[in-house]
């Protein structure tokens, strides 16, 4: 029994590799099959698609070879659809529309009455040329360019608005004439009464204008024409006074504000009043007022007055605060080596005008304190007479001399009048003195007289003949006391005043205020100007401290001597015949040279060399012939 039991099972094992071994071999046999078929499903896909992307191809070019000469869609003039429509098509139909519409009356209504405007008589014409020019901008971009409008149109309308010419002016005029009417100002009545040293301050409302806005109402009209519709309410414009009620209103306040207890503005022992009287003549009812910014005046509604007024009732009182400010002049007494002052210094002062209207808006306008302080600008002299002794003015550093014997008399004041503008002036440690700033303009405006000197190659009467004197005179002071001189300008020709007692090339020209004499104070203490006249000397002395430098100058050199031209003989037929005036003087010309050096505890501070070209110059006679 057990052997027969083995062999069964060795029988069904040998079945199962059997069976397992043929069905591996007809599955084998069925592979190449299946692969066959997806290959033919995948190219069958594959042609479909193929054919469907063709035909979109296909499709697409068909569709732009379709719009090449039509409009893309969702393309309005107005409210008229000309999408896919040729030029000529789209024209034709924007065209009926608009002369459908422009046969047209159109009524518009007003809170008063309707009014009526007719088209068929304005005269409207539509602008068709932009709608040429959008089609041919839209048709001659890149390709890329076009493509990406016509997908916009698909989702985005293209509204096209033409230009509309038409005549209304008359009809218009018609209507605003009927509905026009002008704002009316407020009206602030002040009623004084002398019997009884009273007033009453009434109020009149203003009232709002109203216009007809025409560019509106032509709009309207334009849409009609473009669209077929219009707001049928005429538009109108509210025009406000100048003079509005709530401004009047507020002046009223501050008017009667005012009579209870006036505006008192005060400086040092000053004061002015501002009553119900003058405040009324500094409102202002129209401008809506002004505020500061920046320092400048600019409109605000929160000021009742007028700027300027305002400005010319402070002008009146600035009058009695402003004054300059007036440096001290000085004398050194060489006794007792003090100064003392002959012209004290005092301050400045000046009114801010602007703030001063700030200050006196806010007591109109507000209900704080009617006391207003007025701001004033103090202006200190650079240095006060108290000081001027503790700035080191000791003793003579350097001095000038010159001789003007022979001068006419308007030459010698000329000279007595430019030395005192320069007396007693005071120049600080590294100030740079300017003789033009320290003068002034010299003209006789100014106070000089005609006295001969040279302009544009003459020797003339002018304003200020003579100053020159002076300047020559500080320029040899300056040289004496070892300072740097900063500008110095030689004469055109040798003058004989400056060389009585003195060798040339010692000379130092000013003109205002172009040539100008300048030297620098690099002393470390304050100088002071003496400058006086003895006889017909002229003395410039300066004060202050030495500090121990040594001025050596050397004996002027003239080389290149030249004889001055022959005499000249004019004709002036202003002169009697037979007269004869010199006019100019001979001069030889030379070159003329010197140096100065200026030393200090074995250190040169300064090392130069002077020169001046003076050319030969011809004496000048007027002859008369009248």
């Amino acid at each position: 029994m057990t052997k027969c039991v083995c062999k069964y099972t060795h029988f069904v094992n040998y079945t199962s590799k059997l069976y397992n071994t043929t069905v591996a071999k007809s599955k084998a046999k069925k592979a190449p099959s299946f692969l066959k078929r997806l290959i033919q499903i995948v190219l069958s896909q594959s042609v479909k698609l193929g054919l469907s992307l063709l035909l979109l191809v296909l499709a697409f070019f068909a569709y732009q070879q379709f719009i090449s000469n039509k409009f893309y869609p969702l393309t309005f003039v107005g409210n008229t659809n000309i999408s896919l429509l040729t030029q000529s098509q789209a024209t034709r139909k924007v065209q009926g529309n608009f002369q459908k519409r422009s046969n047209q009356k159109l009524q518009f209504n007003s809170p008063q009455n309707s009014f009526t405007i007719d088209l068929a008589t304005s005269s409207a014409s539509l602008d068709y040329s932009l709608i040429a020019q959008q089609f041919t901008d839209a048709h001659n971009l890149p390709f890329s360019r076009r493509l990406l409008i016509q997908l916009k149109t698909l989702f985005s309308p293209i509204n096209i608005q033409p230009g509309i010419t038409i005549t209304l002016d008359k009809q218009l005029d018609t209507i605003a004439k009927a509905i026009d009417k002008a704002p009316q100002d407020a009206q602030l009545i002040f009623d004084e009464n002398p019997a009884t040293s009273s007033a009453s301050i009434q109020i009149k409302e203003g009232e709002n204008g109203v216009s007809l806005d025409k560019d509106s109402t032509k709009a309207q009209i334009n849409m009609y024409l473009l669209t077929g519709k219009y707001q049928n309410w005429l538009p109108l414009k509210v025009t406000n006074p100048k003079i509005t009620t709530a401004r009047v209103v507020a002046a009223k306040t501050a008017l009667e504000e005012v009579t209870k207890e006036p505006i008192k503005l005060t400086f040092d022992q000053k004061e002015w009043t501002i009553d119900v009287k003058q405040l009324l003549t500094l409102l202002d009812l129209t401008r809506g007022g002004f505020a500061t910014k920046g320092g400048f005046a600019t409109k605000g509604a929160d000021s009742l007055l007028d700027r300027d007024q305002t400005f010319f009732y402070l002008k009146k009182i600035a009058s009695e605060i402003d004054q300059e400010v007036q440096e001290g002049l000085f004398e050194f007494n060489p006794n007792t080596k003090r100064v003392t002052a002959f012209k004290p210094s005092q301050e400045g002062r000046k009114l801010d005008a602007q703030k001063a209207v700030d200050l006196i808006s806010d007591a109109v306008t507000k209900t704080s304190s009617k006391t207003v302080a007025l701001p004033v600008e103090v202006i200190k002299p650079k240095i006060a007479t108290s000081d001027v002794n503790s700035l080191g003015i000791k003793e003579l550093v350097g001095r000038g001399v010159s001789n003007f014997a022979g001068s006419i008399a308007n030459r010698i004041y000329n000279v007595n009048l430019a030395a005192s503008r320069i007396n007693g002036v005071l120049i600080a440690p590294g100030q740079v003195f300017s003789f033009n700033q320290t003068v002034g303009d010299i003209t006789e405006a100014t106070g000089f007289k005609k006295a001969y000197v040279i302009k544009e190659g003459r020797t003339v009467l002018d304003d200020g003949g003579g100053v020159c004197q002076v300047s020559t005179t500080i320029f040899r002071a300056v040289l004496n006391a070892g300072l740097p001189v900063v500008k110095r300008t030689a004469h055109a020709y040798r003058v004989s005043y400056y060389e009585q007692g003195f060798p040339p090339g010692l000379d130092a020209t000013v003109f205002y205020p172009s040539v100008d004499f300048q030297f620098k104070n690099d002393t470390g203490s304050h100088l002071l100007i003496r400058a006086y006249t003895v006889g017909t000397t002229l003395y410039v002395d300066l004060y202050g401290t030495t500090d121990g430098r040594v001025v050596n100058l050397t004996t002027p050199v003239v080389t290149n001597q030249a004889p001055p031209p022959p005499e000249l003989r004019q004709d002036d037929p202003t002169l009697p015949k037979g007269t004869i005036k010199q006019v100019d003087w001979a001069a030889w010309g030379a070159t003329v040279s010197f140096q100065r050096t200026v030393t200090r505890n074995a250190e040169t501070l300064i090392n130069e060399t002077w020169r001046s070209n003076f050319k030969p110059w011809q004496a000048v006679y007027l002859v008369g012939t009248q």
